[in-house]
Order: structure tokens, then sequence, then C-alpha cells
């Protein structure tokens, strides 16, 4: 409930501080007085776009507050202290400010907010019924959204939602697949290529280059040969490095019995011998292993120019042939891969989209089912505002060509025959102004039980209507306010005399530091004598007119006693 309002420096209110409590409150006064600036400020506090437009003339910025009880909304009270907003004794407090310099700021319960954080918070908490959603009536787009919301179908109709989008999702994949797979076909075939052609191969990392050392002393066999038996017979035959040496060593070992220090070095030069000895067997035994084959040398030529031309085609280096072909491979595997959830997803669409289309067949009935009571509904409402005849319905029909959309498979179309004897029409073609505003009145009253708010707020609801009509009007805003609370701009004093509390808005002339003159607004909450008086000027007596007194007692005596039955 909407329990206080304070408007500083916003369009002509200079200041204003309003209470509300429970049941209707009919906000009345002189046209250009500035009653819609209440409207105005309520739409920007609930998350509406801000303008430095609203700042009044001479002030730097604008002020904004409303203060809420949400006692009997645990959900927004869930969400606010979900965004970190601390709630004390149920209250709700939102705050704006926006400034000439383009400076704006938003507060939470004292916490800086976002405009995010009051279309969470705030906006859910009020309904605004002005001339702009009169408007949206005309547009049958809006039409399925509001019949789901009369007939409390919002949660099967998310239910759908979710359905369809994960078959749509499913759709696209199946879609992209397709595609990717018939593009890249010869891709495939390439890849397939390649990867044989590297596997056929059969190599290994290191491989070339063991393939070139062999390759190089292949070439060379010959040569190695040669000079490994060359040195052999330097060291070995007669005449050679070992003859020279032995007789040296023989001779060193006798002229050491003379002196042990020579003793040393003649063994250094035996271990000499023996070193000959050794390097010429091996020598040639190294000559014996050389392989001297032409045929072995073709062989590792032939390999290994082929590994070279493998890795000049893919890559430029051994190392990035095999990190090519590996990359190769998992391509191949990704297709693989995308072959199977193909093949997965023509096995599951079909019946993915049987039960969708299931779904939005229940959503159908039950919306069919629906549009009856909620036309029985409209009518009643409208039927006691001047409209017996009319005749109100919501036209539920397939889309074409059995289609499926995110919202179902419906279009809604609200129509309206206003005379008996007439065929309904959309009411883009048949409603006049006041028209619309009666069957708004009664669509919000078929929302009122299946998707309640904790305030409706109705700005010239009372369009087109006088009378008796008038009258019921009152009633029904009054019977309205005993089951929620309702704020309602009007004209009318029947609607007027029936409020639970009734704000009168005003405007007068005052003269501003630089001796100009401004025009500011002011509201003033009335007792039950200013209400006298205000229901008697707008009957076009006043204070002084004994007769539009008495009529105005009467009509607050008549629309309070009486309670029209919905």
């Amino acid at each position: 409930m909407l329990t206080a309002l304070s408007l500083r420096d916003f369009a002509i209110a200079e200041q204003l501080e309003l209470s509300f409590g429970p049941g209707l409150t009919v906000i009345t006064g002189e046209t250009g007085a500035g009653k819609s600036i209440l409207i105005g400020a309520l739409q920007l506090l609930l998350g509406g776009r801000a303008s430095e437009r609203v700042i009044r003339a001479g002030a730097s910025r604008a002020l904004l507050e409303a203060q809420f009880s949400l006692a009997d909304e645990p959900e927004i009270a869930a969400i606010a202290t979900e965004r970190g907003f601390e709630l004390e004794e149920g209250v709700l407090v939102v705050r704006r400010s926006i400034g000439r310099n383009g400076a704006r700021r938003i507060w939470i319960n004292g916490s800086l907010a976002t405009v995010a954080d009051l279309r969470a918070v705030a906006a859910p908490l009020v309904d605004l019924s002005t001339q702009h959603q009169q408007n949206r009536l005309l547009d049958k787009a809006t039409h399925l959204e509001l019949l789901d919301r009369m007939a409390g179908l919002l949660d099967d109709r998310k239910n759908y939602a979710d359905a369809y989008s994960n078959w749509r999702d499913e759709v696209r994949e199946y879609d992209d697949l397709r595609s990717k797979q018939q593009q890249q076909a010869e891709r495939r075939d390439y890849l397939t290529f390649c990867v044989d052609e590297i596997e056929a191969a059969a190599t290994r990392p290191g491989e070339i280059e063991e393939l070139d050392t062999e390759a190089r002393k292949l070439r060379a066999a010959d040569e190695l040969v040669r000079a490994s038996l060359g040195a052999n017979s330097a060291l070995m035959d007669d005449g050679g490095a070992r003859d020279l040496i032995a007789p040296l060593s023989r001779d060193l070992a006798r002229a050491a019995e003379a002196d042990p220090a020579l003793g040393l070095l003649a063994n250094r030069l035996d271990e000499v011998v023996a070193l000959v000895d050794d390097l010429a067997s091996d020598l040639e035994r190294y000559a014996q292993r050389v392989d001297v084959d032409p045929r072995l040398l073709q062989e590792k030529e032939e390999r290994l120019d082929l590994l070279l031309g493998l890795a000049r085609k893919y890559g430029g280096s051994e190392e990035a042939l095999h990190e090519r072909v590996d990359a190769m491979r998992a391509e191949l595997a990704r297709e693989g891969q995308d072959a199977s959830r193909l093949e997965q997803l023509e096995r599951d669409l079909p019946a993915m989209e049987t039960a969708v289309r299931q779904q939005a067949l229940v959503l159908r009935t039950a919306r069919q089912e629906a549009a009856g009571g909620i036309g029985d509904g409209v009518e009643a409402v409208i039927g006691q505002l001047g409209m017996e005849k009319a005749r109100f319905a919501a036209d539920v029909q397939p889309l074409p060509d059995d289609r499926l959309g995110p919202d179902g498979a419906d279009r809604v179309q609200f129509v309206l025959a206003s005379n008996p004897g007439e065929p309904a029409h959309p009411l883009t073609e048949v409603a006049s102004g006041g028209e619309l505003s009666r069957v708004l009145l009664g669509l919000k009253r078929a929302c009122a039980d299946a998707d309640p708010v904790s305030v409706c707020v109705y700005d010239e609801v009372d369009a087109g209507l006088s009378g008796t009509t008038g009258v019921v009007l009152g009633r029904f805003l009054r019977e309205l306010g005993d089951r929620q609370q309702v704020l309602c701009i009007s004209h009318l004093p029947q609607v007027a005399a029936a409020a639970h509390q009734h704000i009168h808005v005003s405007k007068r002339v005052v003269m501003a530091s630089d001796d100009t003159e401004r025009t500011v607004s002011e509201a003033l909450t009335l007792g039950e004598t200013d209400r006298r008086d205000e229901l008697a000027r707008m009957l076009g007596g006043g204070p002084a007119d004994a007769t539009a007194a008495a009529h105005a007692l009467q009509l607050m005596s008549q629309q309070r006693g009486i309670v029209a039955q919905a």
C-alpha cells in the first residue's frame, strides 16, 4: 500500500506532502491545477525515464519520495532483501533526485539503487491505468498477454515458453549442423586425405634426424672404411707406430732399474703401447661394421625424401608436421561428434515438437475457456457503466499455417459490438475514448482476482461519463477500494463522493525571489466540510449555494452507503 508521497520542485509543485490510507482515494481539482503531476511522479518512482524538463522553473533539482507498506507483500519484501535493501517494520521508501546538471540519484531505504532496482521492487506494487494504457488496448499485440494475465495463465505460459525456447534452440543447432556438414564436405575429404597420407608414412618424432644421420654415414661408407683401416695399418703394420714404441718401452724398463723415477715413465709408455693395441683393434672392428650397401642407402634416402616432403607440405618442420596431423585428427573427431549430435537431434526433434504442440494446445484450451468468463466479466462492468447492450469478447484464433510462436499457437484480439445487431469488430475500429476507458476498467476488474496488485491508479477513467453512469462508476471504484488501494483522478462529483479519502489539487501564483510570478501547485486532504464544498463546486455551485451543498451531502451519503456488486 502507498502510504505517503512527497514532491519538491517537481513540475509546478514546489512542496507537496501527501498521506494515503486504504480504500479509494479520489484526486480532484480544476483543469491544469496539476493533478497529473502525482501520476507523473509515481511513474518516475516506479522506474520511468527521467528528464530535466520535470524540474520546477528556477530550481536546480527535483526530489521525489514515496513510502509503501509491504505488510501484505511478502514476495516484494523478499525481492528487496535479495537486492540488499534492508526493511524496517515492512516499510519501503523509494527516493529519486533529478538534477538540472544531469545528475541522477536513486535511493531505496537509504541505499543507492538503480532504475532496474525500482522496476524490480517498486513497480510491481502499482498498476497505473492511464491514457497510454487505454491506447495499448488498440494494439492487438498486447491482447494475448492481457488475456493470459486475466486468466491466471502466466505460469503456464512461462512453462510453454521455456519448452518452446529449448525446442527452437535444438532446431537452430540442427540447422547449423546441417549447414556446416554440407559446407564442410570438401573440407572433411581434404582432412581425411591429409591424415591418411601422413599416417601411411607412419612417421615418428625424431625420425628425420635419425634418417639424415644414417644416410650421411652410408654415403661416406667407402671413405670411413679406408680411413679406419689406414689408421689401423699405420699403427700395426711393420715399421708402424707399435713397432717404434714397443722397443722404447723395453729400453726404459731396463734403464729404470738404476732410477725408480724413470720407472714411472716406463710404465706410462707401456700404457701407450696397450692403448695402441686397443685402438688398432677398435679401428679394425669399426671398418668391419660399416655398411657399404647401395640398396640400403637408396631406401634411407627415399624414406628421408618422403618425410621431408611431408614436413614441407604440412608446416615446414617435423615438429610442425606432427602438430598439424594432431590438429586435423581433432577436427575430424569434432566433425564425428557433430555427425553423432546431428543423428541424435534427428531422432529427438519430432518428439520435442510434438510435446511443445501439445503444451500449446493445452494453453489454447485454457485461453478459450477463460475468454468466455472474461468476456462476461467485462460486459458486467461496462453494462453498469452505460453500455448495457454492448458485447465484448476475447477472440482466440490459431496462428496461420499451424505455426508455433514463443507465446503459443494463438493470436488474441479484443472485439466489441457497441450496439445490438452490429457485428463485433476490433476495438481499434469501433471503440471511442469513453468506451475504451470503460473496457479498460472492466479488464482491470478481471485482473484484480487473477493478478492483484497493492495499488491501482486510474487517470481520467471517467472520460465520457456523467449522471447515473457516474454514480455507478463511483460505487464500482469504492467496491474495488474495499479489495485493494485505489487512487483515481476524476472530474465527476459522483466518483469523488464515493471516496474514502479526497485530495484536492489547486494552483496559485506566487512571487519568486527574482520578482517574477510563478505558478505553484498545492494539494490538500479534505475534511468533511471541505469535501462537501468541493463536491458542490464540482456540481456547479459553491460553498454559498445551499442547493448544491445539500446535493453534495446527499451524494456523499448515497455513494458511501451503497456498494455495487460486480
